[in-house]
């Protein structure tokens, strides 16, 4: 499996209340593909992240928004490097690999929530809303 992170988590525009999900993209061997997507399936649904193939079922894509279960995207992952694990020579991500990246998604998601508060309630600020407050 090669796991590959697309697009971080991001603070998005005034206008939405959530921050911009996380991207992941993974390749896997084709003959595979048909197993990593009922993982991935199974493990979205109780998890809360969208998941979508490509028609040849070797690469994915994963959105893991603000309230997904970032512990269920960790199952998902570590069972599919684990299964790509068995086929010697195509792996190159363990379950190591896997943790430290959620870790890191975790991390990120809480300093993008934390700023997308803080612009919040700047732009609240600006337009006025706590103005006559003292």
């Amino acid at each position: 499996m090669q796991l590959t992170v697309i697009a971080g988590f991001g603070v998005g525009d005034i206008d939405t209340s959530e921050i911009r999900p996380a991207v992941l993209e993974i390749a896997v061997d084709p003959e595979r593909g048909r197993v990593v997507d009922e993982i991935l399936l199974g493990h979205a649904i109780t998890g809360n992240f969208r998941c979508t193939a490509e028609p040849t079922l070797d690469r994915f894509r994963i959105a893991v928004g603000q309230y997904s279960d970032l512990d269920r995207l960790e199952q998902a992952l570590a069972e599919i490097a684990a299964l790509e694990y068995d086929a010697a020579g195509y792996n190159a991500v363990d379950s190591y690999t896997v943790r430290d990246l959620v870790r890191d998604l975790r991390q990120q998601r809480e300093e993008a929530v934390t700023r997308k508060e803080t612009d919040t309630i700047e732009d609240e600020i600006a337009t006025g809303i706590y103005g006559g407050e003292y």
